[in-house]
This record gives structure tokens, C-alpha cells and sequence, in this order.
């Protein structure tokens, strides 16, 4: 098997560590964390320091990461992150849990999607680099979902629906058919989306304003 690393090791790390040991294709060398000591353990996966070892890792023949950080209301070091690891000349895989319903010859899945347990994608839909398909997630027909989103358990995507780059939507909410939600915009956990939303906005409530 291939060795990867993790950047990040929080909450979201230890639900990639369940979704890549359940694909059986990785071994996940290690996991990078500034805010975490050195040798501290992520479920049973070791700390190696901060990211400015990411170097060392190619240099030892590691040329596969991914991105083990989440977000909380589209504050998101994700591009950041993704970006980095880019320019020093990693892979980074889509990861798809062998509990998500995806048919991959229906749809189109970029780099370094991270695609949960119990997630389903329909056929025609588009799903764009560094997006989280979180655990739940129903994302019907011919959606188009853009770089670096978020979609938070268990939030229903209607046919049709296009969601721009680095948006966050929240749990549990819902967005209607044929809906368009900006970039770097937030629908909260719970609302229900029945009107377009522009860039740069945030919406709760039912329906949601």
C-alpha cells in the first residue's frame, strides 16, 4: 500500500483515519500538527511534528496527503493547506468510504474530495477539489459543487442545486432544486434553502433569510 500523511489532527482527522483504513488502499504514515506535540497519538496514529516537515516526508518517499482539517461556519484553513501541499508536489486522493453510495462512472469527483460514511451522490453531479462530503450527505442529480466546501452530516442537496467555492453548509439543512449558493457563503444547520444566495452570505431559518 501507499503511505499518507495527514495534515491536521483533530476531530476530522480521526474520521479520515476510519475512512482511509476502511478503503484499504493507504498506510497512513503519520499525522502533522502544529498544535499537537511530537509523538502524541491521534487514535492510534503518531504526531511527527508540524507541517513544516511536509518536506521531509517527500524526501522519505511519501508523496501522497491528505487534508485532516474541517470547519466550523466557512472558517476554513483548508485551502491554505491544500494549496501547500500542492506546490511542494503531493498527491492528494479522493477519498470515498466503501459506505457511500457513489457510482463514479455517473459523476464527476475531483482531487482531494473527502466523501463520508452513508453519503450518497447521484448521477450528473459534479463535485470540485478539497470539497468534505460529510457523513449523511444526500447530494441528487446534476449538482455542481465547487472547491474547498464544506457540507456538513446529513444535509439534503436537491437536484440541480450549484454551491460555489469554499461555502459551508451547515447540518441537517436542506436547499432546494435548481438553487445557487455563492462563494464563500454559509446556509446554517437546519435552515431550508428555497431562494438563491449571493456571494458572501449567511442564511438560517426556515425558510431560510
Amino acid at each position: 500500500m501507499e503511505r499518507i500523511v495527514i495534515l491536521g489532527g483533530g476531530g476530522h482527522a480521526r474520521v479520515l483515519i476510519s475512512l482511509i483504513r476502511a478503503t484499504a488502499r493507504y498506510e497512513i504514515a503519520g499525522i502533522l500538527d502544529p498544535g499537537l506535540k511530537r509523538e502524541d497519538m491521534v487514535v492510534d496514529i503518531c504526531i511527527l511534528g508540524a507541517d513544516n516537515l511536509l518536506s521531509r516526508q517527500i524526501k522519505e518517499g511519501i508523496t501522497l496527503a491528505c487534508i485532516g482539517v474541517g470547519s466550523v461556519g466557512g472558517n476554513s484553513k483548508r485551502p491554505g493547506l491544500y494549496k501547500t501541499v500542492k506546490e511542494l508536489g503531493f498527491s492528494v486522493p479522493c477519498l470515498i468510504h466503501p459506505q457511500a453510495i457513489v457510482k463514479e462512472t455517473e459523476v464527476n469527483i475531483a482531487e482531494a474530495v473527502q466523501v463520508m460514511a452513508g453519503a450518497i451522490i447521484q448521477a450528473g453531479s459534479f463535485v470540485r477539489e478539497n470539497t468534505i462530503i460529510n457523513t449523511g450527505v444526500i447530494i441528487e442529480h446534476d449538482c455542481v459543487i465547487g472547491k474547498h466546501v464544506h457540507i456538513c452530516p446529513g444535509a439534503v442537496i436537491s437536484g440541480g442545486v450549484t454551491i460555489g467555492d469554499s461555502s459551508f453548509i451547515g447540518a441537517g439543512s436542506t436547499i432546494i432544486q435548481g438553487i445557487k449558493i455563492g462563494n464563500n457563503s454559509v446556509v446554517a444547520a437546519g435552515a431550508v434553502v428555497i431562494d438563491d444566495v449571493g456571494d458572501g452570505l449567511k442564511v438560517k431559518g426556515v425558510p431560510a433569510e
